[in-house]
Order: structure tokens, then C-alpha cells, then sequence
């Protein structure tokens, strides 16, 4: 099989396993390879360059590491949905990080590997991309349904099982896609009883639509799933945990989790968790725990003083009203001497977190309209990045600039809507629910929200979103015309029928406690 038209990047800092790599492909036949020894270098080529598999090293303990990189690149479509993403790692638990995405092809590499493990890869790919080469131009070029027509005429034939398993994912992608989560849930539970751990994975994701958290819960605490993936079983149970209002068990997850095997995703996630459950002497703790474990690396370590100085400012903002004057001075002395301490670092290896920094700290000052002014000008580069934008909207909420606090949330929600599912989207989530909290108070507010926000995403043509948005409204006690006749405007447009969401629709079980 020729090869030689394939184009491979290889992303990793070691120039010995770049070698080493790069001569066994052109042994393969391969002769367009670039290396990069680090992720910008390789964004900066990604976005001149097409490239057919991309072979990534598997360091997680950076500021944005490879897993979030590429999660970055398919979101903003830079990479196109036939390139294959193949991590290198020396155990099968490190490809946990890995997000699924809904079109690339995603796989691990186990180090060390042969010069076959490598002609698999190859060979595999090649077939993949010719096979179902139409269904992918459709796939490109948004047109989903008939790209699922197409595979669904391929649904007879008789494919090796990597074929099989490319076309059965890629079926079920599409079906989730566009909304149709029953038939996609049908297609998947013969094969989740069969033990395939991508089915598994995918009818989790379908249940968590269909709002079956009590199935999602169950597939997290299977042992396999907690041996095999205990990154994304952490980061997903706290999300359903939240889901399902226990902040209790979503606390325990947290302390549970060995604190070296926290990524610095991970450890921004635990920290915000620790955060809204008030557990303040925890965090404190996780703190000083992984201050030792960054201790050697000025990035990292700048890193986790920037996250525990903003920790304690959305401590302090939180509370400004109720904090006598003294006290508030202390706190604002202290604060402002943990910035310039750091000041030089923060704005070397992480520029967004200082320039937050600074904005909260002239809200401690009661610069309000000095604060302000920042915000506008952060918040036209945090569109498409829902964490930042919620906590954008959060700080125009503390200057009482209303308007644009509502408005930098319902950004949120839209970019929230079109994040991979990973620590990030469970993150951004976690804040969105309680920065709209905070934002819309009073119930007649939240019912308003969630009028103005169906109507906007359906003018953007955002129609699965709309649905969940009109539900939403519906199960939160609105029930006038113009609702229910959006949202049958929506569904028309999304192609879907009542069955396939009519889940949205279903009030969730009260939560049993002491007194009920």
C-alpha cells in the first residue's frame, strides 16, 4: 500500500523519540513528516497545513497540554474531521485524558511500539478515509444527514472490525448530532452488552441527554470503567453530581483523588468545586498538597499561585458586603501583595489570569468603573472560551453592569453548548449554573432568561439548543403560546419528532432529604 501522499505531524519535545519516529514512517513509505517540539509550534502549522494523522506525546502536567490543545483545534475546526489523532503513552490509563470527539479518529499508541504497530496505523487509516470518503466531505461541510444516508447504505457490507467499529462510531456521532438520541441509543446497546468500551462510553454520553443519570452513575461506578478511565469518571461524576444538586458527593470526589495524579485542568476544576461548596479549609489544603508537586516547575508553580489568588478574591467578592472594613483592608493589602509578588511570572506564563487578577482587585478597591472598563475590553476575546466568559459576566454582575453580565452569559451558553465534553466543558458548566444563579435571582428573572435565551439561539439557528432551552422554561412552570410554538418551530427545523425530545420535557426526581 502507498503512502507516500500521506502528510503526519509528530508533536513532542523529545528529540530522540521524534528520530526515531520519523525513520520508521519513511521506512513505511512516508515521506511528508514534520516534527514540532512543542504545541504552539504545532498550532502555528495546523492552521497553514492539512494534515492526515498527527502523532502526539502524552504529557498531561503542562499549563495547556496536547489533550487540550487538540481539543482547542477541533473546536475551532482547524483540524478537519479525517485527520487522526494518535497519542503516544507508556499506559492505557494516560489516554484518559482523551476526550471523544465526534468525527476524528482517536487512538493510543503504547510506547514502545514496532514498526508494525506503526504499518497498522497506516494501513488502517488509509482504508478508513478512502471507504468513507463521501460521508466525510458531507461531514465537513455540515451537511450530517446525508452523510448519515451515506453510511447507512454501507450499513450491509462486509468490513473488517475496524472498519466496522469507524462506521459504527461515526453512525452514532451523526445520530447524536442530530438529536436523535433514541436511534442512537437502539443501535448502541447491543453493542455496550458485547463489552465495547467506545459503545459504552457513547450510550453514557446518550443517557446523559436522555437525563438517565442514574444509568450514567452506574456505567461510572462499574469497576472497569473506574480501572480504565479514572480522569474522565472523576470530572463526569462531579458533574452529575451537580446535576442531581448533591454537592456533597461532588466534594468527596475531590478529596478522594490522588492529588498527584491531578492535571492542572483537573486541579482547576477541584478547586472551583471546593469553592462553591464552601469547603474552604480544603482548599487550603489541596493547595499546600500540590505547592510540593509543582515545586520544581516555575510554570506550574506560577500557575497554582495565580488559581489560589483568584480563589481567594471570589472568596472575598463573594462576601464583601458582610466583611468589616478593617478586615476587608487586610485581606485587600495581602492580596495585592501576592500579585506583585508574582506579578513578573503570572504575565510570562499565564497573562489571562493576571489581567483577572488585576480586574478583582480594583473591585476589592471599589474601582468599579476602572473595572469596567477592563471588563469590555476581555471580554471581546473570551467569546468562544465558556469558563472565562462566565466569570467575565460574574465581575460585570459586582460593578452592577447588568446588561453586559447577561449578556456574557448567554455567550457562555453558546459556546458551552459546542465544548467537547472534557474537565473543561464540566468546569465552564459548574460556573455557568452558579454565576445564573446569582445573575437571575428571582424565579420570574430566571423564566425570562430562559425566554430570551430560546429566542436568540433560535435567530442564530442554534435549534437543538432551543429545544433544551424552551424544555427548560416548559419544566420550569412557563407554559404560554409562544413557547410551545417555538419550540414546535425548532424541532421542525432540527428534523425531530416529539419522541426524540420529549425527555427534556420530563421534571426531574425531587431530591430526598432529612426533612422531605
Amino acid at each position: 500500500m502507498q503512502y507516500s501522499d500521506l502528510k503526519i505531524a509528530i508533536v513532542d519535545d523529545n528529540s530522540d523519540n521524534i528520530r526515531f519516529l520519523e525513520a520508521l514512517l519513511n521506512k513505511q513509505g512516508v515521506s511528508h513528516v514534520r516534527s514540532y517540539r512543542s504545541g504552539s509550534a504545532f498550532e502555528r502549522s495546523a492552521k497553514q497545513n492539512t494534515y492526515d494523522i498527527v502523532f502526539l506525546d502524552n504529557q498531561v502536567d503542562t499549563i495547556k497540554n496536547l489533550y487540550d490543545l487538540v481539543s482547542e483545534l477541533v473546536y475551532n475546526e482547524t483540524l478537519p474531521p479525517i485527520t487522526r489523532l494518535v497519542y503516544m503513552a507508556k499506559r492505557q490509563s494516560a489516554f484518559d485524558y482523551a476526550c471523544e470527539y465526534p468525527f476524528h479518529s482517536n487512538q493510543l499508541l503504547e510506547v514502545p511500539y514496532t514498526p508494525q504497530d506503526l504499518a497498522t496505523i497506516l494501513k488502517e487509516h488509509t482504508l478508513q478515509v478512502k471507504e468513507f470518503k463521501l460521508a466525510y466531505q458531507f461531514i465537513r461541510a455540515k451537511k450530517y444527514k446525508n452523510a448519515l444516508l451515506k453510511l447507512k447504505e454501507l450499513r450491509k457490507q462486509e468490513y473488517p472490525n475496524y472498519l466496522k467499529k469507524a462506521r459504527n462510531q461515526l453512525l452514532v456521532n451523526l445520530l447524536l448530532k442530530l438529536g436523535h438520541y433514541s436511534l442512537a441509543k437502539k443501535l448502541l446497546l447491543p453493542l455496550a452488552d458485547r463489552n465495547i468500551q467506545w459503545a459504552k462510553w457513547s450510550l453514557f454520553h446518550v443517557n446523559y441527554e436522555l437525563k438517565d443519570f442514574e444509568a450514567c452513575k452506574g456505567f461510572l461506578s462499574e469497576p472497569q470503567t473506574r480501572q480504565d478511565y479514572p480522569i474522565r469518571v472523576f470530572y463526569w461524576q462531579i458533574y452529575i453530581a451537580f446535576q442531581t444538586d448533591n454537592r456533597e458527593l461532588a466534594t468527596a470526589q475531590v478529596l478522594a483523588f490522588p492529588i498527584e495524579d491531578m492535571s492542572p485542568s483537573m486541579f482547576r476544576l477541584s478547586l472551583m468545586v471546593l469553592h462553591v461548596c464552601k469547603e474552604h479549609d480544603a482548599i487550603d489544603n489541596l493547595i499546600r498538597r500540590k505547592e510540593r508537586a509543582y515545586s520544581e516547575d516555575p510554570a506550574l508553580s506560577t500557575l497554582l499561585s495565580a488559581l489560589a489568588i483568584k480563589i481567594r478574591f471570589l472568596e472575598t467578592l463573594d462576601n464583601k458586603e458582610k466583611i468589616e472594613s478593617k478586615v476587608l483592608k487586610s485581606i485587600q493589602n495581602d492580596l495585592k501583595s501576592a500579585i506583585t509578588r508574582h506579578a513578573s511570572n503570572m504575565q510570562k506564563y499565564c497573562p489571562d489570569e493576571f489581567n483577572l487578577l488585576l480586574i478583582m482587585m480594583m473591585l476589592i478597591e471599589g474601582k468599579e468603573v476602572d473595572a469596567s472598563a477592563k471588563l469590555l475590553q476581555l471580554s471581546h476575546n473570551t467569546l468562544d472560551d465558556p469558563g472565562s466568559a462566565t466569570l467575565i459576566a460574574y465581575l460585570f454582575f459586582l460593578v452592577k453592569d447588568l446588561e453586559h453580565a447577561r449578556e456574557m452569559l448567554f455567550n457562555a451558553h453558546r459556546a458551552l453548548g459546542k465544548q467537547h465534553r472534557n474537565s473543561h466543558y464540566v468546569l465552564a458548566g459548574l460556573m455557568h449554573r452558579e454565576v445564573f444563579a446569582k445573575i437571575y435571582q428571582e424565579e420570574s428573572d430566571q423564566q425570562e432568561a430562559y425566554m430570551q435565551f430560546a429566542t436568540r439561539l433560535f435567530d442564530s439557528g442554534e435549534y437543538k439548543d432551543t429545544i433544551k432551552m424552551c424544555s427548560k422554561a416548559l419544566r420550569n412552570g412557563i407554559n404560554d403560546q409562544a413557547l410551545n410554538d417555538l419550540l414546535l418551530r425548532s424541532s421542525r427545523e432540527a428534523g425531530l419528532k416529539e419522541q426524540d425530545y420529549i425527555h427534556y420535557l420530563q421534571q426531574a426526581k425531587p431530591r430526598q432529604t432529612v426533612v422531605s
